[in-house]
């Protein structure tokens, strides 16, 4: 099953890499089907447009609940601002603009998109331009409805298994407590909220996560980082370590990773910590993060460590750092046992070869000149249930003197 990349700071105005139009390859041998060196059979290879709006603006988030029932959100955009936000809805006719549901209608930007159910939309907002708590409001049974409010805390991620089993992973509010002795220390751990279709339960995590992933409700993984414990401080000067935090039906238990420490000399705080993990089975978990340090404070520095772990049911480890255009990229999604679509449409297949999808262009004519430069930005991608299509949702922006543009954009590949 293809399941959702789980990142951070989802409920922001995502920033989309602006990526060029060239179908790089790398490695591999012709497929008799497509042509293209090192596109393996059944793997994607092109991105065909779906939907061109017809102003300005992007699409930010996507929902596949079904084969003809795709969501977007979006917002237009007007002297560099957001003037409004919309859903996009394809019942397998094309693609139809649609308004908030009345719960989401105030929201700064548009709302996160969560798939919960063949028949469950979770549309997930913020009221204030800083964060806030979320406002929800659920699609099911062809109509939208409230879900009552979450405990207070900025949103980090959420994963669904159904309209009554969802989580969020959470900044919690007030992010101050009392240590015991009568001090007032901030709070950097994390709180976990669940929905079981008629309240919420809190956990309060160990340490700090950042993205939540999981295969069900009682198979969840939070990762992110931590500033005490071991590997902290000392001798190796390291501020942070990698942290990982797992849910079992029962309890969430803090579960070791591999320790980070650069060569001495050890550059000036340094830290390791995960923001990225997709969980494909309960032995087949990868977490992904960055072992860094502050940057222009040394002459001779060592180069940052793209960290890349793997759970196999019994522990963390390091995976090999690869080589070649998918290595150090982050997924946006695991497509079932086909592949892996990373950043700027790197697609690996499971034999290990990797390629860039195509991708279109805008026609030129009218608003697009001839010497006009395009760039593909990628918000999300999905797998349609049921089907052999990867959906993509971002924009085109059309670089040119005196009239650049950006216009929201789906489309989709085909297995």
């Amino acid at each position: 099953m293809a399941r959702r990349t789980a990142r951070a700071g989802m409920l922001t105005v995502l920033a989309l890499a602006l990526t060029g139009c060239g179908a790089d390859t790398t490695g591999g041998q012709d497929d008799a089907r497509t042509g293209r060196p090192g596109v393996p059979e059944g793997a994607p290879v092109a991105l065909r447009l779906d939907h061109v709006g017809d102003q300005d603006g992007e699409l930010t988030d996507l929902a596949a609940l079904g084969p003809d029932d795709l969501w977007a959100a979006g917002h237009d955009r007007k002297n560099g601002g957001s003037t409004g936000r919309y859903l996009l809805r394809d019942t397998g006719d094309g693609w139809r603009r649609l308004p908030l549901p009345d719960a989401l209608a105030d929201i700064p930007y548009p709302p996160r998109l969560d798939a919960a159910g063949p028949d469950a939309l979770w549309a997930t907002g913020t009221t204030t331009e800083q964060g806030g708590p979320p406002v929800i409001a659920q699609w099911r049974d062809g109509r939208w409805s409230t879900v009552t409010p979450p405990p207070e805390g900025d949103l980090l991620d959420l994963v669904a298994f159904g309209p009554d089993d969802v989580t969020l992973l959470q900044n919690p509010h007030p992010p101050d407590r009392d240590d015991g002795a009568g001090n007032i220390v901030s709070d950097t751990r994390t709180q976990v909220a669940h929905w079981d279709g008629a309240r919420w339960t809190t956990t309060l995590l160990p340490f700090t996560a950042a993205a939540l992933d999981g295969t069900s409700g009682d198979d969840l993984w939070a990762v992110g980082h931590r500033s005490e414990g071991p590997g902290i401080g000392g001798d190796g000067q390291e501020m942070n370590q990698t942290a990982a935090h797992h849910y079992d039906g029962t309890r969430w238990t803090a579960v070791d990773t591999p320790l980070r420490r650069f060569p001495d000399p050890v550059p000036p705080e340094a830290g390791a910590a995960l923001d990225t993990v997709v969980a494909v089975a309960p032995d087949e978990v990868h977490a992904f993060g960055r072992h860094s340090f502050n940057h222009g404070e040394v002459e001779e520095e060592p180069d940052d460590e793209h960290l890349r772990l793997r759970w196999d049911g019994k522990r963390w480890r390091d995976l090999p750092e690869a080589e070649g255009a998918c290595g150090t990229r982050t997924p946006l999604l695991v497509d079932g046992d086909t592949g892996t679509l990373y950043e700027n449409l790197w697609y690996q297949a499971a034999d290990g070869r990797c390629h860039k999808l195509d991708r279109p262009r805008l026609p030129t004519g009218g608003e697009v000149r001839e010497n006009a430069r395009q760039g593909l930005g990628v918000a999300e991608a999905a797998v349609v249930p049921g089907t052999d299509r990867i959906v993509v949702v971002g924009h085109l922006a059309v670089m040119q003197g005196g009239n650049p543009f950006s216009r929201p954009v789906a489309l989709h590949a085909t297995r």
